[in-house]
Order: structure tokens, then C-alpha cells, then sequence
């Protein structure tokens, strides 16, 4: 094949292609978008594309930060029940487990049972992956025995969802978890039926799971989850009725409709900081691509400690044209690609100001949190 006459040909033949095939995905895509007029990229060790929607720029990997094929095909090959188990996070304070707590899914927030997290204060929640979040308590509710954490740092992508299950339909086998080196281990659950307790306060609580199981303390919390890995009831504590003398302290299963009643009586402030990346942004574009010029950089905020360039001179000004691969065309795109993410997440921004690079800020929480 003959070298495209309009690179050296010192350039790689890979990043001639990949320019190419971008021009070409670009032009394709109608006459909102130009053909890219990219600069010279002699000196760029680089490699970019478009494709499936998605702007990409590889600049030079480490053989380190290539994909562990291996763990990806391990983690294909885990059942229902294993996956749930990153959905479930111990619950600790000063290093020592307090209890667990069920991850919400597309939420970020935990469940846990009320019970075990003494005055609130000093919560960590640690994650199926070994990373740590502190975690504020965003609402309670004492006669459920629940409490809904809320962790400080980033937003936890694998929480469960409800079941549409019968917890007591026969052959369902249930399941739920208890602290474990790491990360929590799964463990046989029984439920002898539906049964009335004594909550919070001395309300009674109707039609309750009635656990069939020893449990310590520090399990309460744990999702009970099905053969599918979806949440059936959260473990907590309540009282259980007796002929003579005061009630004994028992563990029951939340159902799911009760779980949901809690949710909905959440306050509009129990949310997770909101991320912030620090720049002022005006739609641009870069090399005929579409994208946020920066116009301001705050001062020591996320962008500025990345290294991006704002100002009213468009020549020296950086356009970010992607984030975490996924193009950005306009202030608004932008927004919701950070929004997405948590604070204490790393983001990968791809940039351009007379070539293109890629550039990574760790998102803080927005000013004023």
C-alpha cells in the first residue's frame, strides 16, 4: 500500500490508518460534521478513532495498562450469586466491621440495618473491590431497623435490584452473606414463613420473614437474594414476642415492599456529593470535530491540576472533544459525562490545542458541599 501523501512517513502506518478511518467515520456521519482537518502528527505517538459512537485516543500504552484478558474471562464465568456479592459492601468503623449493607443499583446508596452502626458517626463503607468510601447516614428509620448510607467517594456501578420472586416459593434457594476476608461470603439462608415482630418504638411489624437461621450481628444488613442474585429482603433486627417477660431480639427479613416504602420517604438532600471538574465551556470545535473549548480553568480545581488551558484566545485555549472515550459535543454533553461519574473518580479527557492528547483529573466534590 502506498503512504498517504499527506503524513511523513515517519509516521506510523497504524496512526496514518486510524486517522484515515476517522476522517472517513466523520465525513459519513452527515452535514452537521466536517471532515476533520487534523494537524501534522509526526511527533504524535498516538492512535485515534471513531467508532460505535465513541471517540478514542491511544497514546503509547504500557504493557501494564493493557485489559487482563484472563480476569475478564473470570468474571464471565461467575454465578448469579457471585456476582450479587459486589453488590454487598462491610460496613465499618476504625478498620473494625460493624455490619453490612446492600449497594442500590444505578443509585450509589446503601442499605443497611439501623442497628448496627452504634452513633453514625465515623461510617466507612468498604467495596467488593477493596476500596474504602467514608459514608454519611442520609436517612433512618427505627422501626424497620434501616438506614440508608450515603458514601462520600465515587459511585459504586454493581448494587442489586429487587426480586419479583416468593422468598417461600418452594425450590427457591436463598442466600445471604457474611464478613469475610475482602469481601463478603455468601451463605445458606433459611426462612421459616411470614410472622408479626415488635419494631422500633413498639410498632408492629406485619407479615415479616421470620429467619430459620443463626446469624451474628454483623451480618445484619446483607441482602437475602435468589438463584438470580436479586434481593428478596434485607437482614435487620426487631423483637420477637414472648409468653412472659419483655420480647427477645431476633433477626427478621425486610421485605422488598417495605424496603421500597423506606425509599420513597428519602429527603431531596440524602444524595452523593456532586462532582465537579472546574471549567467554563463554550461549543467548539477541534479539527472540525465537535467539542467544549475551555473558556475558564478554576484555580486549583480538578482541570486546572490536569493541565487544561481556558482563556479568551481560542488559539490557546484546549477543546475536550471526549471523556472516558464517550464524545462530547457541547457544554451540555460535557455536564452529564462528569454528573455520571463520582467524586474521587478519575476521568480521561481527550484534548485538543493544535494536536490532540489525553489528560486525566480526579473529580472533587462541587463547590459548596
Amino acid at each position: 500500500m502506498t503512504p498517504d501523501a499527506r503524513y511523513p512517513a515517519s509516521v506510523p502506518t497504524t496512526l496514518r490508518s486510524s486517522v484515515l478511518a476517522l476522517a472517513t467515520l466523520v465525513a459519513c456521519a452527515g452535514p452537521a460534521l466536517a471532515a476533520p482537518k487534523l494537524p501534522p502528527l509526526d511527533k504524535q505517538k498516538a492512535t485515534i478513532a471513531l467508532s460505535g459512537g465513541k471517540l478514542s485516543v491511544d497514546v503509547a500504552p504500557d504493557k501494564a495498562d493493557k485489559p487482563d484478558k484472563a480476569a475478564k474471562s473470570d468474571k464471565s464465568k461467575e454465578s448469579p450469586v457471585e456476582r450479587a456479592r459486589r453488590g454487598v459492601v462491610t460496613i465499618e468503623r476504625g478498620g473494625e466491621v460493624l455490619g453490612l449493607g446492600t449497594a442500590l443499583k444505578d443509585d450509589g446508596r446503601v442499605v443497611a440495618a439501623l442497628s448496627s452502626l452504634g452513633d453514625g458517626n465515623g461510617l466507612d463503607v468498604r467495596y467488593a473491590d477493596g476500596s474504602v468510601s467514608q459514608a454519611k447516614v442520609g436517612h433512618t428509620d427505627r422501626v424497620w431497623d434501616l438506614a440508608l448510607l450515603v458514601p462520600q467517594l465515587g459511585k459504586w456501578p454493581e448494587g442489586l435490584s429487587a426480586s419479583s420472586e416468593d422468598a417461600l416459593k418452594q425450590g427457591v434457594h436463598l442466600r445471604s452473606f457474611t464478613p469475610g476476608k475482602g469481601k463478603a461470603q455468601p451463605a445458606s439462608l433459611v426462612l421459616r414463613g411470614r410472622k408479626s415482630f415488635l419494631g422500633g418504638d413498639d410498632h408492629v411489624l406485619r407479615d415479616v420473614f421470620d429467619v430459620g437461621t443463626r446469624l451474628s450481628p454483623k451480618e445484619l444488613g446483607s441482602p437475602i437474594v435468589d438463584d438470580d442474585g436479586e434481593v428478596l429482603g434485607v437482614l435487620a433486627r426487631a423483637c420477637a414476642p414472648v409468653e412472659k417477660g419483655p420480647c427477645a431480639p431476633a433477626p427478621i427479613g425486610v421485605p422488598t415492599d417495605a424496603l421500597r416504602s423506606f425509599l420513597r420517604t428519602v429527603p431531596e438532600s440524602a444524595v452523593q456529593p456532586a462532582p465537579w471538574l472546574g471549567i467554563q465551556g463554550a461549543a467548539d470545535r477541534a479539527g472540525g470535530i465537535p467539542g467544549v473549548r475551555v473558556v475558564s480553568v478554576s484555580s486549583e480545581g480538578p482541570a486546572d491540576e490536569a493541565g487544561l488551558k481556558g482563556g479568551p484566545d481560542r488559539a490557546k485555549s484546549d477543546v475536550v472533544v471526549a471523556v472516558d472515550d464517550a464524545p462530547v459535543a457541547s457544554p451540555e454533553a460535557l455536564s452529564r459525562a462528569v454528573a455520571a461519574k463520582g467524586v474521587g473518580d478519575r476521568v480521561r479527557l481527550l484534548v485538543f490545542n493544535g494536536k490532540f492528547r489525553e489528560v486525566t483529573a480526579i473529580l472533587r466534590p462541587a463547590p459548596g458541599r
